[in-house]
């Protein structure tokens, strides 16, 4: 399983729960609408990750004054079974985060018996309309060691306020600036989603904020027609300045090096041609 903090919100899955249900919350979405997206998350979990998802949505539905007693008693049978300490003990042989785990059940049970007498408020967001670069979008960018990379903005996306550039990462390396001709058609790193088999590229994630510090590092030299349905992220690095930014790109060599688990999937080379309409 992914290692998790001992904290109610803390890990992939509780921040996925969590996440997801104040989201659509802050969008709009009826609390019987949001109840049955968040629901999907319980699919096929075992003991620890069902913990894990109960408390971030038992969180969620106590902040916004919606927490019932269906869900209360699920939490009740979660902190009882206290899978996640006991795995933390025996397992992780790491019984001082069991017990760091069972004190913050506990406090989190004293918090929502008792009613939240201010339950939060939907919250609206300015979107952003100036943008940096746009979707699609292929730029040439210098390494440290002189050589040179291409990016292609697969993604923009605006969640909650956060503003964001997905950029996948074509496989060209040379020692001049890559063309339009050469990224379109050469090589991208991905993997497959497993069971769906679905395609997913790698990319670099970077606030609207950041990317305008250091957009001077990068020249655009075209434009690519992507696909709705190929913009969708296999794995997610993040950067916050250009050195950031420009380590993911440091090394190609190693691509498919990475360790399959089931909740994990292999690093592999696509052909940019996939991507496009």
């Amino acid at each position: 399983m992914a290692t998790d903090g001992v904290k109610i919100i803390d890990g992939d899955l509780a921040h996925d729960v969590y996440g997801t249900f104040i989201g659509l919350y802050d969008a709009g979405e009826s609390i019987e609408t949001i109840k049955k997206v968040i629901e999907q998350f319980q699919a096929d979990n075992d003991d620890v990750d069902n913990e894990i998802f109960i408390t971030a949505y038992a969180l969620a539905l106590w902040e916004v004054g919606q927490l019932d007693k269906e869900t209360l008693s699920q939490v009740a049978l979660a902190i009882k079974q206290n899978a996640f300490a006991n795995y933390l003990t025996q397992s992780e042989d790491a019984p001082s985060e069991g017990r760091k785990r069972q004190h913050v059940l506990n406090r989190f049970w004293n918090k929502i018996t008792q009613p939240n007498l201010r339950p939060r408020k939907r919250k609206t967001y300015k979107a952003q309309t100036i943008f940096v670069f746009a979707e699609g979008d292929v730029l040439s960018f210098q390494m440290p060691d002189g050589t040179y990379r291409a990016t292609i903005l697969l993604l923009v996306s605006q969640h909650r306020g956060r503003f964001n550039y997905m950029f996948a990462m074509p496989t060209y390396i040379g020692p001049a600036k890559a063309t339009l001709d050469d990224v379109q058609h050469g090589e991208i790193i991905g993997r497959t989603i497993e069971p769906i088999g679905r395609i997913g590229f790698d990319v670099i994630g970077i606030a609207h904020k950041d990317l305008l510090a250091i957009t001077a590092m990068f020249e655009r030299i075209g434009c690519l027609e992507i696909k709705q349905a190929a913009k969708c992220c296999g794995a997610q690095a993040g950067a916050v300045e250009f050195e950031s930014f420009a380590s993911a790109f440091a090394n190609f060599n190693n691509i498919t090096g990475v360790k399959k688990t089931s909740k994990t999937h292999p690093k592999q080379v696509f052909f940019v041609q996939q991507l496009l309409q």
